[in-house]
């Protein structure tokens, strides 16, 4: 079993070499632009961190929303993409947005196919989708509810917290039996799906607590093990890993009204 251990961390490490020989024509010039949170870029980011790839982390800070400024920026095809939403990924010339269409770009680009099928990168797209329609947006609706009617009742934020965490009884057995007693859900480095399911499982655990994930020991050892990647324990202890989910000014007081009432 030791010697299956170490095989495994071995193998657990050539995502940083697959993006190597993935680049290997030269540095390219990259910028990744979201807003100053987590939210719908954060994946993105780590699996750019993890594979030591060069990027601009370009934050719009909340304060062009707050001033209207935003609207003027969102205009700007050069700042907003083609579709006028973050985040937006500008690879040299070749700009795009969307999550999910930056994801499976990277996938190729940082070398995630190589050895697997066309079959396993429709999974590793499905793991995308679900992470950011299905987990993010599920935990991201409580902080929207909780922080746009701030007379909520303390048995309505709880109930809406129990929504949440009845929609995830549904999603998380699933995630669990696919990446099954594996280090990670398609081989033996984490691709884009991993990367965006480990950030949506994170956010999920501040919404609904450290404990949600008790029941379900794959993914407790499969977050244990993305969260110890030499790369991104090392951007994650840096501080430069964005502090709030969504960056609304009020984030942190809605965050401890969610977690001060009792689960139903």
């Amino acid at each position: 079993k030791m010697l299956a251990r170490s095989v495994s961390r071995l193998l657990a490490r050539p995502s940083t070499a697959l993006a190597r020989r993935a680049l290997s024509s030269g540095a390219p010039n990259i910028t990744l632009r979201y807003f100053d949170s987590r939210g719908r870029a954060q994946g993105i980011r780590y699996a750019l961190k993890d594979a030591e790839v060069e990027f601009k982390d370009d934050r719009v800070s909340l304060q062009h929303i707050i001033s209207g400024n935003w609207f003027n920026l969102k205009a700007d095809p050069s700042i907003s993409g083609p579709f006028g939403v973050l985040p937006v990924l500008h690879w040299d010339d070749f700009t795009i947005g969307q999550t999910e269409a930056i994801s499976g770009y990277l996938y190729h680009k940082l070398g995630h196919a190589e050895g697997l099928s066309l079959e396993d990168s429709a999974m590793s797209g499905a793991l995308v989708s679900c992470a950011h329609q299905d987990v993010i947006v599920m935990c991201l609706q409580v902080l929207n509810v909780v922080g746009t009617a701030p007379d909520l009742k303390e048995e309505q934020i709880g109930q809406a917290v129990q929504s949440c965490t009845v929609r995830m009884n549904g999603i998380l057995p699933r995630l669990e039996k696919l990446v099954g007693g594996k280090d990670y859900f398609l081989k033996d480095a984490p691709v884009m799906g991993d990367f965006c399911i480990y950030d949506a499982l994170d956010q999920c655990k501040v919404i609904l607590g450290d404990n949600v994930l008790d029941a379900y020991p794959g993914l407790k050892a499969f977050m244990e093990r993305m969260a110890n990647r030499p790369n991104i324990a090392k951007y994650i202890a840096s501080g430069e890993r964005p502090l709030f989910l969504t960056g609304a000014p009020q984030e942190a007081q809605i965050l401890q009204k969610i977690q001060s009432v009792p689960r139903l």
